[in-house]
C-alpha cells in the first residue's frame, strides 16, 4: 500500500493522458460528423438541452469543474507553485479531464521537492 501512495503521481499522469486523449477522440468524431467543422452550438445543445439525463451529467460536470478549478487556485497559491495559470488554460483549451489531473500530477511532484 505504501508503494501505491508513493507513486500516486503516476496515476494522475495516466488520468491526464487518458482524459485528454478521450476528450480529443470524441471531439474529433464530432467534427467528422459535422463534415470537418466544430459546431459549438450543436455541442452546447447536445449537452445542455437535449434531455434531462444530459442536463444531469452537465450539472454534475460543471459543479465538479468549479470545485476543481477552485482547488487549482487555492492549492497552487498555498504551495507557491509556478505557472498555475497554465493548468487553468489547459482545462479550457484542451480538456478539464486533462488539465486537472495534470495539475494533481505536478502538485505531487512539487510536494516531493519540498520534502
Amino acid at each position: 500500500m505504501k508503494t501505491i501512495l508513493n507513486n500516486k503521481h503516476y496515476f494522475y499522469l495516466l488520468l491526464a493522458l487518458v482524459g485528454g486523449g478521450l476528450a480529443f477522440y470524441f471531439a474529433l468524431l464530432g467534427i467528422m460528423e459535422h463534415k470537418g467543422n466544430f459546431n459549438s452550438m450543436e455541442f452546447i445543445k447536445s449537452t445542455w438541452t437535449e434531455n434531462q439525463y444530459a442536463k444531469s451529467l452537465s450539472m454534475d460536470f460543471w459543479t465538479g469543474t468549479l470545485a476543481g478549478t477552485f482547488l487549482i487556485l487555492v492549492e497552487g497559491i498555498r504551495l507557491k507553485m509556478k505557472r498555475i495559470w497554465m493548468y487553468l488554460l489547459l482545462t479550457v483549451c484542451v480538456a478539464y479531464a486533462f488539465g486537472f489531473p495534470m495539475f494533481l500530477f505536478m502538485r505531487e511532484l512539487h510536494l516531493r521537492k519540498q520534502q
